[in-house]
């Protein structure tokens, strides 16, 4: 091997080259025993007990109901408890088996997987097609220094390969060679003499940091409370609210209420809103808790062109993100946070890969203030589009998208009205009738309300919501095609429906000016045309 020649940076720090060489001999070595097949250390096979474990936990919601109704009626519990076990015992088998029949090697310029033990199943995945290596380190393997390499690539619906068990050292070894080997072109532009920068090495510097306070506020405001509804009420349905009103307990509230009210309406009424938000802060806990264990500390850095997001109380988690690879940038304002004014933020990448697919959700930045975003946007200089704070307006689309939605409604109130005119109906027939019909044409009003765009040289953006906010913004350089649909009233009005088509997936502009919908195809083509790079 050629002597490196020793440049200012190496004369002044020694240690420096010895311990890259150190850590290029470890690469080597890794790189020629990864040649052939290789097998995963037995600890795996927590990990696969886990997330069989999870996976079925996570989809059963839907029938904690039916057993806690079946359990009220009598259900045999000898029977849960067999079923359990059953469970429990056969993804314990299937764990070892899936741990039995896993191969991995690393020949030439892709990545190889095989698995199954009836169908042998292989995936070879070309290390060019890599799009982010994601390193997990479970509260259970934190002990033993276990971690594992999670290998996503771009396109896939779900993480190609998932390297358990791993030593911390050697997961950390066959990241930095997987990546150095992704952007093989690059390096082989460079000097043979050039020495190459570690991943401590590299230039970083911090994009954002989110304390414990702000995770805890991040967790009541995005808290889901439709699949808490789903849940709970068909248990709450099995509860006799007679009995529970009719406690002592019950009794002994309402006297305190009316004592500190003193029969005062508004009072009462400021009760029943604190009552509420109390409620909400029970239900959101688990939000709260699962907010502040995932994301706690959380940092977002920016290594170069890539933006790194650790954190985790329990399971601690290093995520990475190309920042050339961000297709859309989504802003989303739940009711909740409306009240506290903050968002948060999505970098969103190819349809099919998200950073974080468990949850259907991307690499995101909680807790973000309005005045934070353009600072955050700013720390990524090679961000499609540049940086630019939410629009504080936006252009609304056609009221022709209103009318023409309201009068389905609209039409069977009055064919309903005219039914019962006929019938002999009651007058709350007809009040309910219209008093309903009203509810949905607020509804969709409010809807048509909240949608727009905003046309800027770089960028596009489109609002909507309904009770909260988002905003999403797509560069044109990242528009892989726009489509425009008109019917026979938008073309005498002269609007069109518009689809932007992007990797992270289409975004619709309906009932917009057909002007709009050419400049944006002209836009498109023309940064298009401008920009040689990858769209991907």
């Amino acid at each position: 091997m050629d002597e490196l020649p020793k440049t200012p940076q190496s004369i002044r720090q020694p240690g420096a080259i010895e311990a890259n060489t150190s850590q290029q001999h470890t690469c080597d070595d890794l790189a020629s025993q990864l040649k052939e097949w290789q097998a995963l250390s037995p600890w795996s096979i927590i990990t696969y007990v886990f997330g069989a474990l999870k996976g079925i936990l996570s989809n059963g919601f839907a029938i904690i109901p039916i057993v806690y109704t079946g359990w009220k009626q009598g259900f045999d519990g000898q029977w849960l408890v067999l079923m359990i076990s059953v469970i429990v015992l056969l993804v314990c088998l299937s764990a070892v088996i899936e741990w039995h029949k896993f191969r991995f090697r690393l020949l030439g310029e892709q990545l190889d997987v095989k698995r199954g033990l009836f169908f042998t199943k292989k995936d070879e995945i070309p290390l060019s097609r890599i799009q982010n290596i994601r390193y997990e380190q479970p509260f259970y393997f934190k002990p033993l220094a276990l971690g594992t390499l999670v290998i996503e690539t771009a396109g896939s619906k779900k993480d190609e390969a998932k390297l358990a068990a791993l030593n911390t050292e050697q997961a950390q070894t066959l990241k930095r060679l997987l990546l150095n080997l992704t952007h093989l072109e690059q390096s082989a532009s460079q000097t043979s003499s050039e020495p190459q920068p570690d991943d401590q090495s590299q230039s970083s510097s911090p994009v954002v940091r989110k304390s414990l306070s702000e995770l805890l506020l991040f967790g009541f405001y995005q808290n889901n409370f439709i699949w808490f509804a789903v849940i709970a009420g068909p248990i709450i349905g099995q509860i006799d609210m007679e009995k529970v009103f009719d406690s002592a307990i019950a009794r002994q509230f309402w006297l305190w209420v009316e004592s500190q009210t003193h029969q005062n309406i508004g009072l009462q009424s400021l009760f029943f809103i604190l009552g509420l938000l109390f409620l909400y802060g029970l239900f959101s806990l688990i939000s709260i808790i699962s907010a502040v264990l995932k994301y706690y500390p959380y940092k977002l850095d920016r290594h170069t062109d890539t933006l790194q997001r650790s954190g985790g109380v329990i399971s601690h988690q290093q995520d990475a993100l190309a920042i050339k690879r961000i297709q859309l940038i989504h802003a989303q304002q739940p009711l909740i946070a409306r009240l506290f004014k903050r968002w948060t933020l999505y970098f969103k990448q190819v349809k099919g890969q998200e950073v974080e697919q468990k949850t259907k959700q991307h690499m995101l930045i909680p807790s973000v203030k309005l005045g934070e975003i353009v600072s955050i946007l700013t720390a990524m200089p090679n961000l499609s589009g540049g940086a630019s704070a939410l629009p504080r307006k936006y252009t609304p689309i056609h009221i022709n998208w209103f009318t023409r939605r309201i009068m389905l409604p609209l039409a069977v109130a009055v064919l309903l009205s005219v039914i019962g005119g006929f019938d002999g109906r009651s007058l709350s027939f007809f009040e309910t009738t219209w008093l309903t019909t009203t509810a949905v044409v607020g509804v969709i009003y409010i809807r048509y309300k909240h949608w727009g765009y905003v046309l800027e040289d770089k960028v596009i953006w489109l609002h909507s919501g309904f009770l909260g906010r988002q905003w999403k913004r797509v560069a044109f350089d990242k528009v892989q095609h726009v489509k425009i649909t008109q019917t026979k009233g938008q073309q005498r009005a002269n609007l069109a429906y518009v689809e932007v088509g992007l990797a992270s997936g289409s975004l619709v502009f309906p009932y917009i000016p057909i002007d709009i919908a050419n400049q944006i195809i002209s836009r498109s083509l023309h940064a298009v045309s401008r920009n040689s790079q990858n769209w991907i």
